[in-house]
């Protein structure tokens, strides 16, 4: 694996917040809310997102 960071964040009812950061700058992020949606987002170093995707319409 990549070296670089790792940010975990949530609470207990199911918010949770997970957030690696390459040491390239590469992203990958996933968010899950209280509704059980989950946001998933892979950004390319450059600030190209390569994936953008949404279980539910809590973004609407």
């Amino acid at each position: 694996m990549a070296e670089g960071d790792h940010h975990i964040e949530g609470d207990d009812e199911g918010l949770a917040y997970d957030d690696l950061r390459f040491s390239c700058g590469c992203r990958e992020i996933r968010h899950v809310y209280h509704d059980g949606s989950v946001r998933l987002r892979t950004i390319r170093h450059d600030g190209k997102v390569l994936r953008d995707e949404h279980s539910g319409d809590h973004e609407a």
